[in-house]
């Protein structure tokens, strides 16, 4: 188990095992500071990381914000991997497989060139996600924590919101946890038990509201 990267937020999560977390929720709900705060508590813990962005989240003036001034120590352990298509991404998450050491692969966000093509062949689109995920599985019983955002999708029809993905993701993630930010912000912990509570983002972290 590791931490969060939040006192409050570990006593209400219990931190995140090795197997797949994983966090889903609207744009600007908090995700990628959520996995911010705990690769900087890893790095100060000298642990090794792997950050694939598929959004171009990664704020380096974040990263600054919430590591402090020492985080130039930092960054000869953590590998930042840019990701710009659905094909990129299966590609490095096969590669992953070989990396040794490593103890905390994060992929911000899973869905966002998956939600793009599954609409042109979605058996096959699906069958490569399955497959990403298989591989994410099998890398975290090597001792690897697996922390994976995701996004949502509205049903325009009767305004319905469900995550990208489904429940095909869901099926692989041991913890999943929702944020939401209307009206205030909350997280919602779904599995492996269901329990939520308010949250605020701080310059240095996050805060659950009393």
């Amino acid at each position: 188990m590791i931490s969060s990267g939040s006192k409050e937020l570990d006593e209400f999560l219990d931190g995140y095992g090795k197997e797949i977390s994983l966090i889903y929720g609207p744009a600007a709900s908090g995700k990628t500071t959520l996995c911010l705060i705990c690769l900087c508590s890893m790095l100060k813990n000298d642990k090794k990381i792997v950050f694939l962005d598929t959004e171009n989240s990664f704020s380096i003036e974040r990263f600054v914000q919430l590591c402090g001034p020492a985080y130039l120590t930092m960054l000869d352990r953590l590998l930042l991997i840019k990701i710009n298509s659905f094909a990129e991404q299966c590609e490095k998450i096969n590669s992953l497989i070989n990396l040794v050491n490593i103890d905390l692969i994060i992929v911000d966000s899973l869905g966002v060139y998956y939600r793009k093509e599954i609409h042109g062949d979605p058996k096959e689109i699906n069958k490569k996600m399955d497959r990403q995920l298989r591989l994410l599985t099998e890398i975290s019983r090597k001792g690897t924590h697996i922390l994976l955002t995701n996004q949502i999708s509205t049903n325009p029809a009767d305004g319905s919101v469900k995550m990208v993905g489904g429940e095909m993701i869901k099926k692989w993630c041991k913890k999943v946890v929702e944020l939401k930010k209307e009206p205030k912000r909350k997280i919602v912990l779904i599995k492996p038990e269901e329990k939520e509570t308010y949250f605020d983002i701080l310059s240095n972290g996050i805060k659950i509201a009393a």
